[in-house]
């Protein structure tokens, strides 16, 4: 005789995708180099950066719209977002040191490479 579950497995609901669920992490300490940081993604998305405030500072360039600007090291947090596809490239000078979040949709193809 079969038997019967007394307590089924509850049914899944299907993933939904929503936006900036997705979370790429990476740190950055140039050495005696400048280091270039290029974040991209094929969804929008946004860009978190936390610095040590040390060295001469960075800069950023995003490529869709031709901004690029240098940034004091007495900047040490802020967050710029971009259109699907676009590339937003970072300069770290020598003796900055942080993190980079890049935030964008679940399925998007996305990195943070240098």
């Amino acid at each position: 005789m079969p038997t019967k579950r007394l307590n089924p497995r509850p049914r899944r609901k299907p993933e939904t995708c929503e936006p900036f669920s997705k979370v790429i992490v990476s740190a950055f300490a140039p050495g005696t180099l400048q280091e270039t940081v290029k974040c991209t993604s094929d969804a929008d998305f946004l860009v978190y950066c936390v610095t040590n405030g040390g060295g001469a500072g960075f800069s950023i360039n995003v490529k869709s719209t031709g901004f690029g600007t240098g940034v004091d090291p007495s900047v040490t947090a802020f967050t710029i977002g971009a259109s699907a596809g676009d590339v937003i490239t970072f300069i770290f000078q020598p003796g900055a040191a942080g993190f980079l979040t890049l935030q964008t949709q679940c399925d998007a193809k996305a990195s943070i490479s240098g």
